[in-house]
């Protein structure tokens, strides 16, 4: 598998990713619990897409991607390997059919229209002011609500704004999917739709993009992730002026240290949104004064210079 494709299939298994380094695609250790008494709070596991080998370095929790479909889905293994079996040359079908038969399956690209996403309804009033995004905003960004899952519609749109696909996130709970499966979400930007010069405020969650917007900030764009494509870092690196906001956690910072360095490499400009002060995940739980004040005081990935707005 690719390391985008192992993403979808441990998305079908509920786990939801936290990045990609090289083969490896890292996430929440779903054996930590049970292993340690307590939940994984920072991912500390991690899969290979090439093998399916996986690893916690914290708990030990290890084994191959057939243990895993028998431990997530408290399935007998012999029926996992069913999971993981090759039925198909076409990575994408077999994913559709074993992990999220609700789709029929099959061989053609599915080519998708704006009337694909015409199911869906804005998100419920409460939702949104639990997120602090404003109607507009919601709006603005094409956010949906699909009423039967309930959980959020987040469009995937190529750098010329043609639909590819969406995200569902769950309202409530951890569910986390890409529609259609394989889609490659590591070559859009969420919001670069709607970008229009001047700054880009870099996030990992669509949610975030239009939570900057309701409180009057514009130019946020997302990853859909703590993982950075080459794609997206060459979309990126277009805008008058960048500042990265990934998470503050240990997957984010860790994030922003691999930007730091293609920066470099890369000969692009930006700045790091400064998270000092608060204990804020992210963007998104802040106010209008905190989130100002963590890009006024963003530094320059070379000289240490405060961000200016």
């Amino acid at each position: 598998m690719t390391p985008e494709e192992m993403e979808d299939f441990l998305h079908g298994l509920k786990i939801e990713t936290y990045g990609v380094r090289g083969s490896e695609v890292r996430a929440l250790c779903p054996g930590h619990l049970e292993r340690t008494g307590k939940e994984d709070r920072n991912p500390s596991w991690s899969i290979n897409a090439d093998t399916g080998a996986h690893n916690c370095f914290s708990c030990g929790f290890r084994g191959g991607l057939q243990f895993l479909v028998s431990y997530v889905n408290g399935i007998p293994f012999e029926e996992a390997g069913e999971w993981v079996k090759t039925t198909t040359s076409d990575l994408s079908t077999r994913l559709s059919r074993a992990l999220a038969p609700k789709y029929k399956p099959t061989e053609e690209p599915i080519d998708l229209t704006e009337a694909n996403l015409a199911a869906y309804t804005l998100p419920p009033l409460d939702a949104l002011k639990g997120r602090g995004i404003t109607i507009d905003s919601a709006v603005k960004y094409e956010i949906l609500y699909d009423a039967r899952k309930d959980c959020w519609i987040l469009p995937i749109r190529d750098v010329h704004g043609k639909l590819m696909g969406w995200q569902e996130k769950g309202l409530r709970g951890r569910y986390f999917a890409n529609y259609p499966v394989g889609t490659k979400k590591s070559k859009s930007l969420f919001g670069y739709k709607q970008y229009t010069g001047g700054q880009m405020i870099v996030v990992e969650s669509p949610l975030d993009v239009a939570r900057l917007d309701s409180v009057g900030i514009s130019g946020g764009v997302a990853t859909y992730g703590t993982s950075v494509s080459k794609d997206q870092v060459n979309m990126i690196k277009g805008a008058d002026r960048i500042i990265f906001a990934m998470d503050n956690d240990d997957a984010g910072r860790a994030s922003a240290t691999d930007l730091l360095e293609r920066s470099v490499e890369m000969w692009f400009e930006c700045w790091f949104f400064d998270y000092s002060g608060t204990d804020c995940k992210d963007v998104g739980g802040m106010s209008k004064a905190e989130i100002i004040q963590g890009i006024q005081n963003a530094k320059h990935s070379l000289h240490g210079e405060r961000a200016v707005l």
